[in-house]
């Protein structure tokens, strides 16, 4: 690899308060990777979008300055890898593959709230949507599977000898910690699930209260009182949802409602909904919604426990 010049700034201005590149701010160079730089408005952003991911935002300018300093050191370390991965024209990412990683990183990071409602909640702190976060992470996931690429080209071609072993052990043998001690595991996962039983109580529970509130029941307090996993918090109120912010089968459901209307009785892996539209707006819609999670009984549990007892039994004859 060509050797890089890479330049940093002395001063490295990102706006105070809410970590993001304010409109107000002039953008300005903070450093020099080869014949690219990276502005501080890009900085600031990179700094926004990892204090987001990693669910805490810095609450002293001390933090703020590390976090930004960790950020551009990374960003450094990419930019100079890109730089020689572009150059190898055979090098590719087809667009499917970076919407795929796209959808995983978005889930990753969703991953980490409690609920829907803390994920969009978080979101709005920081002044972006689901949508502005997948646009931010789209050329940087792309810029990284090319990156990928190119290391992995690169190590493909390293080979090491024995010979070279040897004397690398040797001569560090002293700094090399000792191996733990480890196992290789295999195992079995039984899965409490509820009975059908249990799934079809609580589908006629939905049923029933979406026709009390066709019949005049008041969505929210029906929300309140009988929604599961706090989803009934302010009347099962989600303020406004995107498409791309909730599993297929709910966003099927609510956004083919018009202002006003009730959704049918919706399966969704968190167990039973029903869907009201407030109000809507080109690509987003103010939804409500009350939820009633299909929990296991405590039967589920001990068939559970049972089957896991039997393959144990087998597993220890030896089958």
């Amino acid at each position: 690899m060509k050797y890089l010049w890479v330049i940093v700034a002395v001063a490295l201005i990102v706006p105070g308060g809410r970590i993001r590149a304010e409109q107000e701010t002039i953008d300005r160079i903070v450093a020099i990777v080869g014949n690219d730089v990276i502005l501080a408005s890009e900085l600031a952003e990179q700094v926004q979008m990892a204090a987001f991911q990693s669910g805490h935002r810095p609450q002293t300018q001390q933090e703020l300055t590390q976090l930004r300093d960790q950020v551009l050191e990374q960003m450094i370390s990419d930019r100079l890898f890109l730089i020689e991965a572009k150059k190898d024209t055979t090098i590719t990412v087809r667009p499917e593959e970076v919407e795929q990683a796209l959808d995983e990183q978005v889930s990753r990071v969703q991953e980490r709230f409690n609920s829907e409602q803390e994920f969009q909640a978080a979101l709005a702190r920081e002044g972006l949507t689901v949508r502005d976060l997948r646009k931010r992470y789209r050329s940087d996931i792309e810029n990284q599977l090319l990156r990928q690429r190119y290391i992995q080209r690169k190590l493909y071609k390293v080979s090491i000898s024995k010979r070279e072993t040897e004397e690398f052990y040797q001569k560090y043998q002293d700094s090399i910690p000792n191996q733990p001690e480890a196992v290789r595991l295999a195992h079995l996962q039984i899965s409490i699930t509820p009975s059908q039983r249990i799934d079809d109580s609580v589908k006629q529970l939905a049923t029933a209260l979406r026709k009390r509130i066709v019949d005049g029941a008041d969505f929210a307090s029906i929300a309140e009182q009988y929604s599961s996993m706090g989803a009934g918090a302010n009347g099962g109120d989600l303020g406004w949802v995107t498409r791309d912010a909730v599993v297929p089968e709910f966003a099927k459901a609510a956004f083919n409602l018009n202002v006003g209307e009730i959704s049918g009785v919706v399966r969704t892996q968190f167990g039973y909904h029903i869907i009201k539209c407030e109000d809507k707006q080109a690509e987003r819609s103010h939804l409500r919604h009350v939820l009633l999670s299909v929990v296991p009984s405590a039967a589920d549990t001990a068939a559970a426990y049972k089957l896991a007892d039997s393959l144990l039994t087998v597993a220890r004859g030896g089958a």
